[in-house]
């Protein structure tokens, strides 16, 4: 199972850190940029299905990330940060928008961002920064809203998605494109294209969203660096190809051999994605801009190893998909060696960057700025917030989905799943309102039961009902938030195909 980990260790690590050799940072804010404004680049890097627990930086027990540890030691790592959800769409939604899954509304495969709500690009641009982002998997596609506000915003694949090709052909290359995406390795032409869109951008303070994808399965790192992860005297089925479908033929209680090689193979595309982040800072640091700098490294969820009978993501809210990695890293802007244990949020990503960037705060946004907690401050306790639609696996059920809805305050999470009505014929009537009747409530005591296998539901723990009010307190918060908003067009669905067909091709 797992491999144990270790709590972050505060004091340095590793090579000499990256910030002795930045010498000059401190002569930046004397130099002038946009608007009077000191140059500043800000990287903003999404490790897509990426586990804390297996990062260097967390203290795992095996060398995965370097350069993220690095970047942690002389930055500032948050050990309870959790996405909004636990796949691609709805998180990373999340993180352009500063909102929950509730607020921002992207929940379902077909869902576009309305134009009323604002994007990481568009409050950028709007500040006079040049804008760019690379993606690499079709959930963080333009078409869904994430290109709105950016000068540049590219695929860092060489084959296309299924999004990039005619109406009439995406019907039926759905599963190829599947499976291309799946296997194709990507760390490397992210990056690559990631510093070219850099060069392209001509403003002084810029902003570059890369997204890496190869953590995701299928696992491809090169052989050099696989054969440092996994046991090359095992003789079972998995090989890092075809992973989410041999894993589901290992049933729920799979040998540990066949787990450790699992977490092998995805621990070398760890690896490989590490080693592609130290390329991309060395050509900043060549550049001569790594001094001017902020990088901030997030995931949009994490992934499960069985630990609840299931391998994969999408398809609960327990805390080996929804726990993530957040680090913080500028010279001479973000203290060395901090580590914060308060529990934040995806949704608290986009204040802090404009925090960083002297932007004023916005109060549509909900997240909120993590700066004051980088800087040794403190922030008002709040509740984190996730939620989950999903259509249930075995035979078709197209009278509903379940909706899993989670909250985490002072130590415990409560988990709530109903059933939500919807139509194949009405794919667009999923506001319905759930069933209360089949409500199912789960409670764990994270300090405790950090595995959360003890269900405390029914137990009669007084601590129970007044998280179930702060859960009900936050429901309605973000009822009243919505019905603030003035919707301004979503624009069409994003695929002409029906959404069960379009979810059963995608494997979920």
């Amino acid at each position: 199972m797992s491999r144990t980990a270790r709590p972050a260790a505060s004091g340095r690590l590793g090579p000499a850190p990256l910030v002795a050799v930045l010498l000059v940072a401190a002569a930046v804010a004397g130099l002038s940029g946009c608007g009077g404004q000191p140059p500043l680049t800000i990287l903003l890097i999404s490790l897509d299905t990426t586990r804390p627990d297996h990062l260097s930086a967390f203290g795992y027990d095996r060398p995965t990330t370097p350069t993220l540890a690095r970047l942690a030691q002389e930055g500032a790592v948050f050990t309870h940060a959790r996405a909004t959800s636990s796949w691609t769409l709805p998180s990373h939604m999340s993180l352009f928008t500063g909102l929950p899954p509730g607020l921002h509304d992207v929940v379902i495969d077909f869902q576009t961002l309305d134009q009323g709500h604002k994007t990481l690009g568009q409050i950028f641009q709007k500040a006079g920064f040049g804008t760019a982002g690379v993606y690499s998997a079709p959930y963080v596609h333009g078409k869904y809203g994430f290109d709105r506000g950016m000068d540049y915003y590219e695929r860092g694949t060489q084959e296309p998605m299924v999004f990039d090709l005619p109406p009439a052909q995406q019907r039926a290359q759905i599963e190829l494109r599947e499976q291309i995406g799946h296997k194709e390795i990507t760390s490397q032409l992210v990056t690559e294209r990631g510093l070219s869109l850099l060069d392209r951008l001509s403003q002084p303070r810029k902003l570059c969203f890369l997204h890496y994808f190869d953590a995701h399965y299928d696992y491809m790192a090169p052989p050099r660096i696989a054969s440092r992860f996994v046991d090359r005297a095992y003789t079972g089925p998995i090989t890092g190809k075809n992973a989410e479908a041999l894993a589901r033929q290992l049933g729920p209680t799979p040998a540990a051999a066949d787990v450790e090689q699992l977490e092998g193979y995805y621990d070398a595309e760890l690896a490989w994605i590490d080693e592609n982040l130290a390329r991309l800072l060395a050509r900043q640091k060549q550049r001569g801009e790594l001094e001017q700098t902020l990088v901030v490294v997030v995931a949009d969820h994490g992934e499960a190893f069985f630990e609840h009978g299931r391998y994969g993501h999408r398809f609960d809210l327990h805390d080996e998909v929804l726990r993530i990695p957040i680090i913080v890293w500028a010279p001479g802007r973000v203290p060395a060696g901090r580590v914060i244990d308060s529990d934040v949020s995806i949704a608290d990503v986009l204040p802090t960057l404009m925090d960083y960037a002297g932007l004023p705060p916005d109060p549509t946004l909900d997240g909120r700025s993590l700066k004051p907690l980088i800087d040794g401050g403190r922030l008002a306790p709040r509740p984190v917030t996730a939620a989950l639609s999903f259509f249930p696996p075995g035979p078709p059920k197209p009278d509903h989905y379940d909706l899993s809805e989670a909250i985490v305050q002072d130590g415990l999470k409560l988990v709530r799943k109903v059933e939500v009505p919807w139509s194949p014929d009405a794919e667009h009537d999923i506001d319905q309102p759930p069933l209360v009747a089949t409500a199912t409530i789960a409670v764990y005591d994270l300090a405790a039961d950090p595995g959360e296998q003890h269900d405390l539901a029914g137990s009669g723990d007084p601590r129970i009902g007044r998280l179930t009010e702060a859960f009900e307190e936050e429901r309605e918060r973000q009822r009243e938030a919505l019905a603030r908003f003035q919707p301004q067009g979503s624009g069409p669905q994003i695929m002409d195909m029906p959404l069960l067909e379009h979810i059963r091709a995608l494997g979920y």
